[in-house]
């Protein structure tokens, strides 16, 4: 149990989870500098903005104005995402990315509940009115990493179905 443990925790899966939680840091203090109490900057005009917001609630602004239900949350999903990928039969290189993305993003978002009592989000999309709700960096790898985890489970599961039907041949 200890070796797979240790081969799980190899280099490649830290140090996504670093890399993602440093740029996430690094954006979200320069997001605070120059955007914090600015009109914004516009990227590629409306479609991609750059705008400070305070989210003191949780994923789309949900419970806005406490922020512990959300710290609390976010530490537990922590612990039970790694405590999933370490103890999970499942292995992969998709799989371990998805999850350090997943848990670089966390860790993230964390952070800055801990230290601002609120998420500072500032990427800004949308048509119009037609606005997609305002994100950070460590959104973005918790989706990307939601997404490829799907991808990576349905690839697992597909395997197992392929070993069953190869079994069962055998037979």
């Amino acid at each position: 149990m200890k070796s797979e443990i240790k081969n799980k925790i190899n280099k490649r899966f830290i140090s996504i989870i670093v890399i993602c939680w440093i740029i996430d840091f690094i954006t979200k203090i320069w997001a605070v500098d120059a955007l914090k109490g600015a009109e914004g900057i516009s990227i590629i005009g409306e479609y991609l903005r750059f705008h400070y917001v305070l989210n003191t609630g949780g994923i789309f602004g949900i419970g806005q104005g406490n922020p512990m239900p959300f710290q609390i949350l976010t530490g537990i999903a922590i612990v039970f995402l790694l405590t999933y990928y370490l103890r999970s039969e499942e292995s992969g290189t998709l799989f371990e990315i998805s999850i350090a993305l997943v848990a670089g993003g966390a860790f993230g978002n964390f952070t800055d509940r801990f230290f601002r009592e609120g998420v500072v989000d500032f990427i800004d999309m949308g048509i119009g009115s037609s606005r997609w709700p305002t994100y950070n960096p460590a959104d973005a790898f918790i989706s990307i990493g939601a997404v490829l985890l799907a991808i990576a489970f349905y690839q697992i599961e597909k395997e197992l179905k392929q070993k069953e039907k190869n079994a069962a041949k055998v037979k």
